[in-house]
């Protein structure tokens, strides 16, 4: 059934705790919208089969996955925030080292993997894809905004480095919703006023991701939607 009363605002995230962490919260905070999740399952902006050329019909692609199952218009829809991990994409390719676990491992100053080579590829490719999305703002005719959590939204929110089970994960996110979705202007002050808030507007806090190691530390710009 149509939404006839409120606009969408639909958000698409990479894992199902992206959503349990965000959901409650924006739904107490954006109380005039309806709030809307689509989940990749996946990080799009690695994937193999997306590139610079196509990543936008593929992004209008999960939008219409998402509007034919909630079965609302085009019209409907407000704006879609696209959530993203920068996972270190934009560092040096020399901060890449060859190790012998099997995992990727993200560490402040470098990133370790078994084949190295496949981590500059996938940089590469993932880096010109962000910079065509970030840039991009409309898709269809809708508002468009990427917003960044680097390494990933655990990192951002509870600093933890180490890679999480999915237990973990959903412990962190259920901990966090129940907390914050009955605060929300305490979430907005974290948001906005934490050692990882990137200060600047929508281009310059891309501009900042892009530097250096900047993709490996603890910064996000997910704050911006809010001051709009």
């Amino acid at each position: 059934m149509a939404l006839k009363s409120k606009k969408v605002i639909l958000f698409i995230a990479e894992g199902p705790t992206d959503e349990d962490t965000l959901s409650p919260i924006l739904k107490n905070i954006l109380k005039d919208q309806e709030i809307r999740f689509h989940i990749v399952h996946g990080d799009m902006t690695s994937n193999w089969s997306v590139s610079v050329d196509n990543v936008v019909k593929t992004v209008c692609e999960h939008i219409e996955i998402e509007r034919k199952r909630y079965g609302f218009q085009k019209n409907d829809i407000l704006k879609v925030i696209h959530l993203v991990d920068t996972d270190g994409v934009f560092i040096p390719d020399d901060r890449i080292i060859k190790s012998k676990g099997r995992d990727i491992r993200y560490y402040d100053d470098r990133v370790e993997a078994s084949v190295p080579r496949r981590v500059l590829e996938r940089n590469e490719r993932k880096s010109q894809i962000l910079c065509r999305l970030r840039q991009t703002g409309k898709v269809d005719t809708i508002p468009y905004r990427i917003y960044y959590f680097s390494r990933n939204l655990e990192h951002v929110f509870h600093n933890k480095t180490e890679n999480l089970t999915t237990e973990e994960k959903v412990t962190f996110a259920d901990e966090f919703a129940d907390y914050y979705s009955s605060n929300p202007d305490s979430f907005l002050s974290f948001l906005s006023h934490s050692d990882f808030t990137v200060t600047g507007d929508y281009k310059e806090t891309w501009e900042f991701i892009e530097q250096g190691l900047h993709s490996l530390e603890r910064h996000s710009n997910f704050h911006l939607l809010f001051e709009q």
